[in-house]
């Protein structure tokens, strides 16, 4: 294949419904034809040799809407054959960067899936992947009109984190939120199939991987970013993260239930010590108050440190991580995060200032 890295898609889709090879094949036909009109396949693979997000160098690209391939998966009950196809289309979209849907139905709850992957990881040129961490986005869309969210990191591979979950959901009467929710989404999706038009069911499920080929140090930092503005259940109504993401996480943890033999590095580690945890302790619950002050710091801090004239808001300054994380020049860091200047952006990235800000 001219552009499709192979080893990249197994890393990415083995345990999804698809073909791997032939929806790389696929894929590299449908980018082959792209780029006899515009160059942005080779543009692409010629970033990720020069370093990627590693470079520093955002990864320009023609026009102002987002290229997606989107390769769609059907089922035929007749001839029992999956057919795909491949689209290249544009979207308007809050971000540029390229992307690849994976769209797939589910037949036992007859709901849409989709899986969202960074074009630039699957095509070639690019670092390997495997032991690298990944951060990663589950969203339960519920036919009531709520999206429930839940992001993490792992390097054991994300899907099979998530077939651990939905396990988890169905089998082993977890307390921990998203596999709580999913199994919920999945029961009244269930009844409504049986005739309960009033149960509240599952009508979709999009895993985005937002980043890939992450150290822990990066993947930590993204993710402490992600689950506090998005997704940390006791400040989100929809979020489904109990305890903050990165360092936090595991510091907050170890308040918990003390010291641990067993690596929390990766978000799959953490909420297995933390189910265990509140297997111990079945009086508690989350989001209640009393367990969300405890897995909260007061506001204190960042109202003294960000409240002065000239100063970056806590939002700010995680933000500016955060882009830091996903390989964003200074420049950019300080026109996205509307620091003051550059001197600003660099003692903020290298912890000399706001560094009780988490």
């Amino acid at each position: 294949m001219k552009y499709v890295d192979l080893r990249s898609m197994h890393y990415l889709m083995d345990g999804l419904s698809f073909n791997v090879r032939s929806t790389a094949e696929l894929l590299d036909n449908a980018l082959q034809s792209l780029n006899a009109k515009n160059g942005v396949p080779d543009r692409i693979v010629a970033w990720n040799k020069a370093g990627g997000p590693s470079s520093g160098k955002p990864l320009n690209m023609p026009g102002t809407k987002r290229l997606v391939a989107i390769i769609d998966e059907s089922f035929n009950l007749e001839t029992k054959k999956t057919l795909s196809s491949a689209t290249l289309v544009e979207l308007e979209d809050k971000t540029q960067a390229p992307a690849v849907f994976l769209n797939m139905n589910s037949l036992s709850l007859d709901m849409p899936m989709r899986v969202e992957i960074p074009m630039r990881a699957v095509l070639k040129g690019g670092q390997d992947l495997k032991g690298k961490y990944v951060i990663y986005l589950h969203a339960l869309l519920a036919d009531d009109g709520n999206d429930y969210v839940y992001y993490g990191i792992t390097k054991r591979g994300w899907n099979k984190r998530f077939l651990e979950h939905t396990k988890t959901a169905l089998n082993d009467g977890t307390r921990r939120l998203f596999p709580q929710k999913l199994e919920e989404l999945i029961r009244g999706q269930a009844e409504k199939r049986q005739g309960n038009a009033s149960a509240i069911g599952l009508k979709g499920l999009v895993s985005c991987i937002l980043s890939v080929g992450l150290t822990e140090d990066a993947a930590m930092d993204t993710e402490e970013y992600l689950v506090d503005k998005y997704s940390l259940a006791s400040k989100h109504v929809h979020g489904l993260n109990m305890i903050p993401g990165g360092r936090e996480g595991v510091r907050r943890l170890h308040e918990l239930v003390g010291s641990t033999t067993r690596n929390i590095d990766d978000t799959d580690e953490r909420e297995d010590v933390l189910d265990g945890y509140l297997k111990e302790h079945p009086s508690l619950g989350v989001p209640k108050p009393g367990v969300a002050a405890k897995w909260n710091d007061p506001a204190y801090a960042e109202a003294v440190i960000c409240g002065r004239e000239n100063r970056l808001s806590a939002d700010q300054v995680r933000e500016s991580r955060y882009l830091a994380a996903a390989g964003h020049s200074s420049e950019q860091i300080r026109q996205k995060a509307g620091a003051i200047d550059a001197a600003q952006v660099k003692r903020v990235l290298e912890g000399r200032t706001y560094g009780r800000i988490k």
